[in-house]
C-alpha cells in the first residue's frame, strides 16, 4: 500500500512538471539516485545489472527554475492521521534548509491519503516543528500551518 500512495503522489506531481514545462511556467525535474554499476551483463538483448551501489546520499526528490529562483522539493505520502518527521531524512532537511538559507524556493509536498488532501509545507515550518523536538505532526496542526494545495483538472497541483 505504501509503494501505491507514494507512486499516486509521483504520478500527480510528474502531471504537474509536464503541464508546467508544456506552459513555459517552470522547469522542475525529478532527480534520479546516484548509483554507480560495477556490472553489466547483455542477456536476451537486455542489460541486466548485476552490481551496483549508491554513491553518495541523494538530496531531494524534484529540483528546478520558476522565475529565475532554485526550486527544490521532497515528496512524501502518509495513510494516518499524523505524519512522522523521520520520513525525511536529515541530510534532505539540511539540504532544503541550506537551498532556503541561499534564496531557493525550498518546501515538502504532503499528501494525507486518508483525506485526499495536498500540502506545501514549507522548511521554515518543518524547522520549527524540529525545534520543539517534535516527532510526529497531526493532520490538523499541518493543515493550520501549510497550504492546502487543490488537486486541478486534468491532475496537478499548483505547487508554486
Amino acid at each position: 500500500m505504501n509503494k501505491n500512495r507514494g507512486m499516486f503522489l509521483e504520478k500527480i506531481l510528474n502531471q504537474t512538471i509536464e503541464n508546467y514545462w508544456n506552459n513555459n511556467y517552470a522547469f522542475i525535474e525529478k532527480k534520479g539516485l546516484p548509483f554507480i554499476f560495477n556490472k553489466i551483463s547483455k542477456n536476451n538483448n537486455k542489460l541486466e545489472i548485476q552490481n551496483g551501489y549508491l554513491s553518495k546520499k541523494s538530496t531531494v526528490d524534484y529540483i528546478g527554475m520558476f522565475r529565475g529562483s532554485f526550486v527544490c522539493f521532497e515528496a512524501k505520502s502518509c495513510n494516518t492521521n499524523k505524519f512522522d518527521l523521520k520520513n525525511i531524512k536529515k541530510h534532505q532537511i539540511e539540504y532544503l534548509a541550506l537551498m532556503e538559507k541561499y534564496g531557493a524556493i525550498a518546501f515538502i509536498i504532503l499528501f494525507f491519503a486518508d483525506y485526499d488532501v495536498f500540502f506545501k509545507i514549507s522548511i521554515k515550518q518543518i524547522l520549527i516543528w524540529l525545534s520543539e523536538k517534535r516527532n510526529t505532526i497531526h493532520f490538523e496542526e499541518i493543515k493550520r500551518n501549510s497550504q492546502v494545495l487543490e488537486l486541478e483538472f486534468p491532475g496537478f497541483l499548483n505547487i508554486l
